[in-house]
């Protein structure tokens, strides 16, 4: 999905607005640990939810995001607008695939409502870990979206992730629930 024009726009609004969105996205950088020097990158930031709570807590750091849709990186700029003035927020246009790692990598990595549309997940998670910094944290959270979804199908999924976080060489990789109506929302992390 790439959203574009006024659909992409309404989708950005609805991404943006919706309490189960909202609540994925501030899950995710609680359970990341964001310290206030991290370099923290988000795949496919939308339209900046995610981005907001890190830019909170990353006050000398460095916050990316890269999206592949212009529409999204246009409403994550308006969103966090001051601390892309200060030059703390960097927005991207593209996908995993073909982004350089400039800085030297970063202390945490994470996607929310990406993995799922990933074309090939291993080779994906193996340039996240290749991108993150000795003992660095990625993770990513989803809710499945298959027909009837249920908590068996996102744990299913969660099983799935981790054997493929594990083949890249991550570490420590564990699977957290959000209780959410009617399934779970599903992170599934790993460290460097």
């Amino acid at each position: 999905m790439k959203p574009s024009g006024v659909m992409g726009s309404a989708a950005g609004w609805v991404m943006a607005h919706r309490g189960s969105n909202r609540a994925r996205n501030q899950w995710t950088v609680d359970l990341l640990n964001v310290q206030s020097g991290d370099c923290v990158l988000e795949i496919g930031c939308g339209p900046g939810l995610a981005l907001n709570s890190c830019l909170a807590r990353v006050d000398v750091g460095k916050v990316i995001g890269l999206d592949h849709s212009q529409t999204m990186l246009d409403q994550a700029r308006a969103r966090n607008a001051e601390a892309y003035r200060q030059g703390r927020l960097e927005l991207q246009l593209g996908n995993v695939d073909g982004f350089v790692v400039a800085n030297g990598g970063f202390e945490k990595i994470y996607s929310v409502n990406v993995v799922q549309f990933l074309p090939d997940p291993a080779t994906t998670f193996q340039k996240l870990y290749s991108h993150l910094k000795p003992n660095g944290v990625a993770a990513t959270t989803y809710l499945p979206r298959n027909k009837n979804p249920s908590r068996v199908d996102a744990l299913e999924m969660a099983k799935n992730i981790a054997g493929h976080m594990e083949a890249a060489g991550f570490k420590n990789v564990r699977v957290e629930e959000l209780p959410l109506r009617p399934f779970p929302a599903v992170c599934v992390l790993g460290e460097r």
